[in-house]
């Protein structure tokens, strides 16, 4: 969900195969040796965000959804159009961010081109059809859209947070919503706030985020900064974990946790390449010594 908005193209794929990407570590976390490569149609409608059932990991394009097997990574079901027209229509929507799951819903952020006066959540069924459900998010706490959700299904709890982050602006906290009132409002309401919790840091441009043992584990996409960091949801509390292993030029996007073991790691993230390697979407895994 790139503000740059980084363009995956087909240009170039006769280019020779990108080079494996060397092994990083920090923090009690490592960079698993396996890891996935996509190009051209493959690599545009997954280069956005992703999430996991479990069994499934779903993908997010900028206007699709895709469901593939955790294991092997067969394309069980996909949805080039996921945006539904109503709400293109309506809000000017234009955009997915990275997505979560909860309780057989898929859970989108969605976002209305360059403007940002629309941040909307909307639910889809694992086979990717929309239910025909979303909410409005407020836009004085998303100025800049909402590049990510996250979901505590265990707690009922549903997060997500500014792109740009500013003390002054009260802009540098998680914004915490009912995953009840998610799934229960009529269509098109107004998303109440539960709470807003500050953070011990601002924290800018994080392009997805997920829960893990109670923790929400940020990617980052700052110039010098392509990083996880772990945010504490209850006190705000933010923990740099470890640099990703990309490229400076990459662009680091949506963020998903499944415990696969030592050697499947248990974060995984989505990555666009850069130069002449801007045609490739990675998909990395890292695993934690603890």
């Amino acid at each position: 969900m790139n503000r740059t908005r980084t363009a995956l193209t087909c240009t170039g794929l006769a280019v020779a195969l990108a080079l494996l990407p060397q092994s990083a570590s920090a923090a009690g976390w490592s960079r698993t040796p396996d890891y996935q490569r996509w190009t051209a149609l493959t690599a545009l409608t997954r280069g956005q965000g992703i999430a996991t059932d479990n069994t499934s990991f779903y993908y997010s394009g900028t206007y699709s959804l895709v469901r593939t097997t955790v294991s092997g990574d067969h394309q069980t079901s996909s949805n080039p159009f996921a945006i539904p027209a109503a709400l293109s229509s309506q809000y000017g929507t234009d955009h997915i961010g990275d997505i979560d799951y909860a309780d057989g819903r898929i859970i989108a952020p969605l976002e209305d081109g360059k403007n940002y006066q629309h941040p909307l959540l909307a639910l889809y069924n694992t086979d990717l059809s929309y239910t025909g459900r979303y909410v409005q998010l407020p836009h004085e706490l998303f100025p800049d859209g909402v590049p990510w959700v996250a979901v505590d299904a265990a707690a009922g709890l549903v997060y997500a947070a500014a792109w740009n982050q500013d003390t002054a602006g009260s802009t540098d906290r998680l914004v915490v919503f009912s995953l009840n009132d998610l799934r229960t409002l009529p269509a098109g309401s107004p998303l109440p706030v539960r709470r807003t919790v500050k953070l011990s840091r601002p924290l800018s441009r994080i392009q997805g985020a997920t829960l893990l043992r109670g923790s929400l584990y940020a990617s980052v996409d700052i110039s010098g900064d392509k990083s996880v960091y772990a945010i504490d949801p209850a006190t705000g509390a933010v923990t740099w974990e470890f640099a990703q292993d990309v490229e400076p030029g990459d662009e680091t996007e949506g963020i998903t946790a499944l415990d696969l073991g030592p050697s499947g790691g248990q974060l995984h993230i989505l990555n666009v390449g850069s130069g002449w390697k801007s045609v490739f979407l990675y998909l990395q895994h890292y695993a934690t010594a603890g």
